[in-house]
C-alpha cells in the first residue's frame, strides 16, 4: 500500500463508524440520553413520541418516530430538532461503496460517576437504609468498548464489553469482583438482531424495560442486571407484539431459607417468560395487555409451553404434568396499560395483577397482590419546552413475593419490577424546563411510604394468612411505617458525544427501616459524565 493512501484509509474508517452505528436494528442502550429527550417530547403532547411500551428501542423505530414528528406541528421545537439531527433518515444509496467494504465498526466510551453523601445511603429504594460504608463509592470509572458487525439491512451483531472500578451498591452489575477486588469486567448489551418483514428476532444480552419511563416499570424494569434472552417483536400500523424468554440467576436455598437441619443447600434454576400485545386505534391512544412468568426448576430443562408466545401462561400453568410440583412453583402475573395524548396533556394508567382472589373462601386468607400506577402531565405554553405532572405508584404488601425465595420476582436480589419493591407507595409531582433540545432542568418532590416487607428478605414470606392487614404492613420486628419526603433537582446536558448529568437529592425520613425513631435527613449529590467515541 502506498503511504499516501494511509490518510484516506483512516478517514474512511472513521467515517464508517457513524454509518454502521445508525444500522436500523441496533438497540439503543437504556442509558442513552435519547430516552430522556423522547419522554420530554411526549410530555409536550407530541403523539409521534409515543413510540412503544417496550424498551430498548431500535434505531429504526426512533428514526421513524422522528420522521413523523417532523410532519406534526404539535411536535415542533428544539427537542424535535435535536432528535432530527441525530436520527436523520439515511437513504441506502447514500452510503459510498468504499465504506461497505469493511462491515466492522468500533466504538468506545469512558464514564466518570462521582457521588457525595451525608450520613447513610438510601438508594436504591428497595433496600434498607444502610451505612455509608456500603453505599456508592465517591468516584467510579467505567470504560466500554463496542464492536458492531453489519450483516446488511436485516442483520447486525454487537459485542459490548466494559471494565468498572467498583461494583459496590450498583444493582446493574452481575459480574464477580476482578481478582478479589471491587472492580468488575463483563459484557453489557451484546446481541445478534435479525429481521424478516415486520418480525425482528434478537438473541443475546440487554436491559429490558416494559411499560416504563427510563429504567422504572411495575412489570419488567431494568433496575437489575441486563437479561440473557431470546426475544421477538413484530410491528404493524396498529398492532405490536413482543415476546421474551430469558434465563434468570439461580437461587441456592440454604439455612437463610429455614431449610431443615441436615438438608444440604438446594440450587433452583430460574427462567423468565413474558409476552404482550399492544393496540393503537389512533396515534393518540395505546392499549397493552400481557403476562409474565417466573419459572423455577430444580432439574435441567426448559418448559417450551412458556416459550410459545401465543399460549396464555395462566392456561399452560394448569397442565396436568405440573401436578404435585408445589415445591417448584411458578410466579405468574398479568398486566395492562393505557396511554393517551390529548392536546398538550398526556396520561397513563398501569395495572399488574400478581394474584387476585375470586373465591370468597380464598379472600378470607389471601389478600389481592396488585401494583398500579397513574400519571398525568401537561406541556406549558412557554417560549421554551416545559411541563409539569403528577404520578402515584402503589405496590401491594405481598406483590412480587412468594413463600420460597426462588419464586420471588427478583434477579440478583434486585426487583424485576418496580424500584419500590413490595409494600410501598409513592406520590410525586415533577416539572421540567428545556433550555434547548439538549439542555434539561428538572425537579421532583414526593411522599414515600414503606412497610415491613422487602424484595430481598430471607426467608421469604407468602401472602397466605395476611388477608385484611393494613397497608403498608407491619411486623413485630418492624413495627412502624417508614415514611419520607423525597426531593431532587437535576441539570442534564443530553449530548450524544459528551452527556453530563448533575443531580442533588434530599430525603427526610421518619421511622428509618420501620423502627420507631426521630426523623433523619439525608443528602446526596451525584455527577455522571461520559465521553462517547462512535458509541453506540
Amino acid at each position: 500500500m502506498r503511504l499516501g493512501a494511509i490518510p484516506g484509509a483512516i478517514v474512511a474508517l472513521l467515517a464508517a463508524g457513524p454509518l454502521f452505528a445508525q444500522h436500523g436494528l441496533i438497540a439503543i442502550p437504556l442509558s442513552d440520553p435519547v430516552y430522556v429527550q423522547i419522554d420530554g417530547l411526549l410530555r409536550q403532547g407530541c403523539r409521534a413520541a409515543m413510540i412503544s411500551p417496550f424498551r430498548p428501542y431500535l434505531a429504526s423505530q426512533i428514526r421513524d418516530a422522528v420522521g413523523h414528528a417532523e410532519r406534526d406541528s404539535s411536535c415542533a421545537g428544539t427537542i424535535r430538532d435535536a432528535l432530527g439531527k441525530r436520527f436523520a433518515q439515511v437513504a441506502s444509496d447514500s452510503i459510498a461503496a468504499e465504506s461497505l467494504r469493511s462491515r466492522l465498526s468500533f466504538g468506545a466510551a469512558a464514564t466518570l460517576r462521582a457521588t457525595a453523601r451525608r450520613d447513610l445511603e438510601y438508594r436504591p429504594l428497595w433496600r434498607d437504609i444502610r451505612p455509608d460504608s456500603v453505599g456508592d463509592r465517591v468516584a467510579v470509572g467505567i470504560v466500554r468498548g463496542r464492536v458492531t458487525w453489519n450483516g446488511g439491512d436485516r442483520l447486525v451483531a454487537v459485542a459490548d464489553a466494559y471494565a468498572q472500578s467498583s461494583r459496590r451498591n450498583d444493582p446493574q452489575v452481575r459480574g464477580r469482583g476482578f481478582r478479589q477486588s471491587e472492580a468488575v469486567v463483563d459484557f453489557g448489551d451484546s446481541y445478534v438482531n435479525g429481521s424478516i418483514g415486520p418480525l425482528t428476532v434478537s438473541l443475546g444480552r440487554s436491559g429490558e424495560s416494559w411499560l416504563a419511563e427510563a429504567n422504572e416499570s411495575l412489570v419488567l424494569s431494568a433496575q437489575g442486571p441486563p437479561l440473557d434472552r431470546l426475544s421477538a417483536s413484530a410491528r404493524w400500523r396498529r398492532f405490536e407484539a413482543r415476546a421474551l424468554f430469558s434465563s434468570v440467576n439461580d437461587v441456592v436455598l440454604d439455612a437463610r431459607d429455614s431449610l431443615t437441619v441436615g438438608i444440604p443447600p438446594q440450587r433452583v434454576h430460574r427462567f423468565l417468560a413474558a409476552h404482550a400485545l399492544t393496540f393503537r386505534p389512533s396515534p393518540s391512544w395505546e392499549f397493552t395487555l400481557g403476562e409474565t412468568a417466573l419459572l423455577t426448576r430444580r432439574g435441567a430443562g426448559v418448559d417450551l409451553a412458556f416459550v410459545n408466545p401465543v399460549m396464555l401462561y395462566v392456561v399452560s400453568e394448569n397442565d396436568t404434568s405440573r401436578a404435585g410440583a408445589a415445591a417448584d412453583g411458578n410466579n405468574l402475573t398479568a398486566f395492562g396499560s393505557v396511554r393517551a395524548v390529548r392536546g398538550r396533556a398526556t396520561a397513563a394508567a398501569e395495572l399488574v395483577v400478581d394474584d387476585i382472589q375470586i373465591d370468597g373462601k380464598d379472600r378470607e386468607n389471601i389478600p389481592d397482590q396488585l401494583a398500579w400506577r397513574l400519571a398525568a402531565s401537561i406541556g406549558l405554553p412557554l417560549f421554551v419546552p416545559a411541563s409539569v405532572g403528577v404520578e402515584y405508584k402503589r405496590v401491594g404488601s405481598f406483590t412480587y413475593l412468594r413463600r420460597s425465595y426462588a419464586e420471588v420476582y427478583q434477579q440478583y436480589d434486585s426487583p424485576l419490577g418496580s424500584e419500590l419493591g413490595p409494600d410501598a407507595d409513592l406520590f410525586r409531582a415533577f416539572g421540567e424546563v428545556w433550555g434547548n433540545g439538549r439542555l434539561r432542568f428538572g425537579g421532583r418532590v414526593g411522599r414515600w411510604r414503606r412497610g415491613a416487607r422487602r424484595i430481598d428478605m430471607r426467608p421469604a414470606e407468602g401472602a397466605f394468612g395476611h388477608a385484611g392487614e393494613p397497608f403498608p404492613s407491619l411486623t413485630v420486628s418492624r413495627a412502624s411505617v417508614q415514611s419520607a419526603w423525597l426531593g431532587d433537582v437535576s441539570a442534564e446536558f443530553l449530548d450524544r458525544i459528551l452527556p453530563v448529568t448533575i443531580r442533588a437529592e434530599v430525603a427526610r425520613v421518619d421511622n428509618v427501616n420501620n423502627q420507631p425513631a426521630q426523623s433523619a435527613t439525608y443528602f446526596r449529590a451525584s455527577l455522571v459524565g461520559t465521553y462517547q467515541f462512535r458509541y453506540p
